[in-house]
């Protein structure tokens, strides 16, 4: 539907495209020019869909905020022409994460067939990651081969993932206190290893210049850069966003400090007093991860990807029932319906009401998913058998 009514990169492939644009700054101006909004606002505005009256037309580019060292493989899909790009990646990502699944799942001897294939592609996540051209790929692997190696108590080599996984720092706000309180030594120093290499990289690519430029870029990221769609995030944030556009900046931003109170507090009474080991890693990083969705400051429903190893890793297992999985397919679905049907409304009626609310309602759908699997997940972690004979 995207493409029939031309909307290519304004939705679908959105975030593929500020990727590919990135990219393409980098070959052609260097690594300063990738993290530019003049420059990347000069590549993007050519293919985005704009009103016939572009007099009173403000836009706005998709900033990426990778670090530079993590531009490469754009910087390669970017020798290719935009959309022939697009579909490439579309496919990679969508073949690779499958085969990584099924990769993982014979590893740690689990069933991977017809029905966990659909599971996978329906699952909320997975599907905005493909849609929005997202790198749900990089994300599968680095979390499910960090989960492998936990498994199989090798704790350097999951520090190491646990590095590629700064791609998206915002997916490790939580785990790496979390490892470092609970003394998992070998674990932090590795990830603290590989972090400091890419850095450095990154570093060498941009100098302190362009370090500076993405302090900039970092601190519009926190302040609500347009593009990022802060109403629209799965997080605790969102609602208080949402509620100050609609007059209550008071009640929304009290839910949120409070949301991100409690969240970090069940988390510490989940958590104290038990290690994480290989026994029980599955149902606490599935918790963890979940957690982290919450509390994080920038935090898209995409990003959730990361969960999808874990439940892949539980079902097969059936230490959690499949309601857990539908649930991220069923409800989103449902949403999907009730936007539409008050879409209608609001077209044949002209009733007003907020006029994001389908952004509000799909965040708040995601933030209510993350909520109940942190809580059941971390729920079933502190149930867990102090001593059992490894699972891995």
């Amino acid at each position: 539907m995207q493409i029939y009514f031309q909307n290519v990169y304004m939705f679908l492939g959105l975030d593929f495209h500020s990727f590919w644009s990135a990219g393409w700054l980098a070959n052609q101006r260097g690594y300063l020019a990738a993290y530019d909004p003049i420059q990347l606002a000069e590549v993007q505005y050519p293919q985005v869909p704009k009103p016939t009256d572009v007099s009173q037309y403000q836009f706005y580019p998709v900033i990426t905020f990778f670090l530079p060292v993590f531009l490469l493989p754009f910087q390669a899909l970017a020798r290719i022409p935009l959309t022939p790009s697009f579909i490439f990646w579309s496919f990679i990502n969508l073949a690779g994460s499958l085969v990584y699944l099924f990769f993982f799942s014979r590893s740690q001897n689990l069933t991977f067939g017809g029905r966990q294939i659909v599971l996978a592609c329906l699952f909320w996540p997975f599907f905005q990651s493909m849609y929005l051209g997202q790198i749900g790929l990089i994300l599968v692997v680095g979390v499910g081969e960090f989960l492998r190696a936990f498994l199989n108590s090798r704790p350097y080599r999951a520090g190491f993932w646990l590095g590629v996984l700064m791609i998206k720092p915002q997916i490790l706000v939580l785990l790496p206190l979390i490892l470092f309180l609970q003394g998992q030594w070998k674990t932090i120093l590795a990830f603290g290893g590989s972090a400091a290499i890419l850095m450095l990289i990154s570093l060498g690519m941009i100098s302190l210049q362009g370090w500076g430029e993405m302090s900039h870029l970092v601190d519009k990221l926190f302040a609500g850069y347009p593009t990022t769609v802060p109403i629209g995030m799965v997080n605790w944030r969102m609602i208080g966003e949402n509620l100050s556009l609609m007059g209550l900046p008071a009640v929304g931003w009290g839910l949120t400090v409070s949301g991100i109170l409690l969240t970090l507090v069940f988390l510490a009474d989940s958590l104290w007093g038990r290690k994480i080991n290989a026994q029980n890693a599955p149902l606490a990083l599935l918790g963890i991860f979940a957690a982290t969705g919450l509390v994080s400051w920038h935090y898209h429903v995409h990003s959730a990807i990361v969960l999808l190893p874990f439940y892949i890793y539980l079902l097969a297992k059936s230490q959690i029932p499949e309601k857990w999985i539908l649930s991220w397919i069923v409800f989103p679905g449902m949403i999907m319906l009730i936007i539409d049907i008050l879409g209608l409304i609001w077209r044949y009626t002209h009733w007003e009401f907020y006029r994001y609310y389908p952004v509000f309602l799909e965040g708040s759908t995601g933030l209510a998913l993350s909520a109940w699997t942190a809580y059941r997940a971390l729920r079933l972690f502190k149930q867990f058998p102090e001593q059992e004979a490894d699972i891995a």
